[in-house]
Parts: C-alpha cells; structure tokens; sequence
C-alpha cells in the first residue's frame, strides 16, 4: 500500500528512526557502511543504530542473531566516528540526520543476571540508547520462522500470558530506555480471541518505569502486516501519557524510515502528537520531542 512506503521528500526532517541493523546481526541485507549511506540519504531528522548486542554463545553459536563480542567496540567507534562526521556535514548547512549510537539487548528470562550485565557492558562501551526486546521464552525464539511449528503445540493465550510476564520484568528493570516491537507474539498471527487484556497492564508498566515504548513498523512487512504496537494498545499507551518513538526495525537500506507516514497517522488516530527521541538514558531525561 502506498502509505506503507518509506518516508517522501514532503516530509524530510520530520521523523526519527530508532532502531536500525546492519549485517552485523547476522540476518540483514547490507552492511554497517552501507546502512550509513542510506541513512544520509534518508532524509532523517535522526538514526539511532541499534545493533543486537551479543548473545551467549549457547543462545546464538553461528551468531546469526547477534553480533560476536569482538565486535562491540568496533561497532561503537565506528558509529561515533560517523556521528562526528554527520554533525560536520549539518553544521556547514547540509542536510544530514543527527546520529545516535544505540543498540538492542534481549531479555533471556532464562538467564536474568546475563541480561543485566549484557546491558552495562554495552553502557560501559559507550552505547547510548539501549532498545529491550523480548525474542525468546525459554530459548525457544518464538518470532522465528524456522521455530514457527512449536506454536503449534502450544496454547497461544499461555505464550502471550508468558510473553507480557516477561516483558513486565524486563520493563522494571529500568536498565531499557526503549521497549522495541511491545507486541511481537502476533507476527505470525497467533493472537488471542481478546490480546487487548494484557494491554493495560503493560501500558501501566512502561509509564511507571518512565520510559519509552517503540512504535514499529516492522510489523507491516510481517504476515502480521499490522504495527507493533497494535492500535488499541496505542491507545492504552495515549492515555497514560507515555512517549513513543518510531522504529522500522531496518534490516535493509530500503527498510529506512519504512511506513512512517502510515505509523504517525495511526500515532495522531490515539491521541499521541509528537514522537519522543532518546538522545541517551532515559532515565536522565535525554529526550526530544518532535511533532508528527
């Protein structure tokens, strides 16, 4: 659909990209260089990259899901290079979006204490803005097309009963600035008769921790074809006040900025005005708001 393209020269400037991946994840289309260029020519008022941290290696062996610890540091040095390099290019007046170092860092409920040292390593590398995901329940990576059968020997209110159980412990934490893709079970559309019990308490959850909820267009190149989150969650969010980036969830250089007029119209339809930028911790209250 048309309104599910990427961002148009109309509305240059106006949107923010918070969550982005290169080929150092193992499972995208171009590489860190490449998404840079892209990003350049996106016409962004800010990118925040955010690479998937390491993951044990038991978890991710082949590193098809994760970059390899080696990495981090590369990864982060190279961001801030460029971040440097796009704030010389603004300030002499061309039009370049502002560059953010962030990165993406899963909740293994099996392995809390891994979770939590993941994430201070990534601080202590120099990451500024930290995404939280739940990907897994026990190991099983539920939004995997190659584990899509195990949902069916399951019951799909138990996963979703688990995956908010989850998602609320990671979200009290406090040790995430942004809650990526809050709704990720529906991706292959196993959804409850009524998912829009567990959205209260989760839109509860994320205003008491004071931080920010990702509103994903990523879903909407997922048989979900439906925004992460969902529009009544959207609501329950509006009505708590909580701030809300937008993320496309780019594995490819096409997949920059994708749908965000389409997500900013649904955004305005619950009652949210601007999108909330984390410039660094949340917590500290490094962020900007831009209208839609």
């Amino acid at each position: 659909m048309p309104q599910w393209s990427s961002s148009n020269p109309a509305t240059a400037g106006r949107y923010a990209d918070c969550h982005i991946h290169s080929t150092l994840c193992g499972h995208a289309k171009h590489s860190l260089p490449e998404m840079l260029e892209g990003i350049v020519a996106s016409g962004l008022h800010t990118a925040i990259f955010t690479e998937h941290l390491p993951l044990p290696e038991e978890v991710d062996p082949h590193r098809e899901v994760s970059m390899y610890p080696q990495e981090l540091a590369p990864y982060v040095n190279t961001l801030r290079e460029a971040a440097e390099r796009f704030e010389h290019l603004r300030n002499k007046g061309e039009d370049v979006p502002r560059l953010i170092v962030g990165a993406e860092a899963d909740w293994l409920n099996q392995d809390p204490d891994w979770s939590v040292q993941s994430v201070k390593e990534a601080r202590a590398a120099g990451v500024e803005v930290i995404l939280g995901s739940v990907h897994m329940l026990d190991g099983w990576a539920f939004d995997d097309s190659a584990q899509i059968d195990e949902w069916n020997k399951r019951e799909v209110d138990e996963v979703w009963d688990y995956y908010f159980t989850e998602w609320i412990k990671a979200v009290k934490t406090g040790m995430y600035d942004v809650m990526a893709h809050p709704d990720l079970p529906k991706k292959f559309n196993f959804i409850p008769d009524d998912p829009r019990v567990y959205y209260a308490e989760a839109a509860e959850a994320i205003a008491e921790a004071g931080i920010l909820c990702e509103v994903s267009t990523g879903g909407l190149r997922k048989p979900c074809k439906e925004l992460y989150p969902s529009q009544d969650f959207l609501v329950e969010l509006a009505q708590r006040e909580v701030g809300c980036t937008l993320g496309s969830d780019a594995h490819s250089i096409p997949d920059i900025g994708y749908g965000f007029d389409f997500a900013a119209t649904q955004l305005q339809k619950a009652g949210i005005t601007h999108q909330t930028i984390p410039l660094g911790p949340v917590c500290e209250g490094r962020v900007q708001r831009l209208p839609l």
